[in-house]
């Protein structure tokens, strides 16, 4: 499978999760399968194109696959964060503004959270990669997530959604 089929599978496996995932933890099986695939594919094309010792390669993947975990579970809980605003929000029911401003505040702590997991991944490559080769990551980084984002955004909305 190709890095943009994957890409293009696991988008639609995406528009579907958070119908399929109510109510348990984790996603779907078979996006969490896609998931390590397009993991184990990019860091493989990474180590080779940073052209990576066996230990280097090695090394960064412990990296990255942690500070991805720790990156899925800030999403989660923003997904949960955003459902629980949303639920505060229905029509004809006034939202608690104490909940309310416990959600902003703790939703807000999450961004930062999240582009802190980048800056703490990019300081655990630096013993790791030499600059130029974390420089040359990031840009591969940024280039797989901006493909992910592109697919998303022209998949259909979810039902209820403008």
């Amino acid at each position: 499978m190709t890095i943009r089929s994957t890409l293009l599978a696991l988008s639609c496996l995406l528009a579907v999760t958070p119908l399929a995932g109510q109510g348990r933890q984790g996603p779907p099986p078979r996006v969490a399968a896609l998931r390590g695939q397009i993991e184990e594919s990019f860091l493989r094309r990474a180590a080779e194109e940073l052209g990576l010792t066996g230990e280097q390669a090695t090394r960064m993947t412990r990296i990255v696959m942690t500070a991805g975990e720790r990156r899925r579970g800030l999403e989660d809980e923003q997904r949960n964060l955003q459902q629980a605003l949303d639920r505060e929000f229905r029509p004809g029911v006034a939202a608690n503004s104490d909940s309310v401003s416990r959600m902003i505040d703790r939703l807000g702590q999450n961004r930062v959270d999240y582009a802190e997991s980048f800056r703490s991944e990019m300081k655990e490559l630096q013993p790791v990669l030499s600059p130029v080769q974390r420089g040359q990551y990031m840009k591969m980084r940024d280039r797989l997530l901006q493909r992910i984002r592109d697919l998303q955004e022209n998949r259909a909305p979810p039902p209820g959604r403008p």
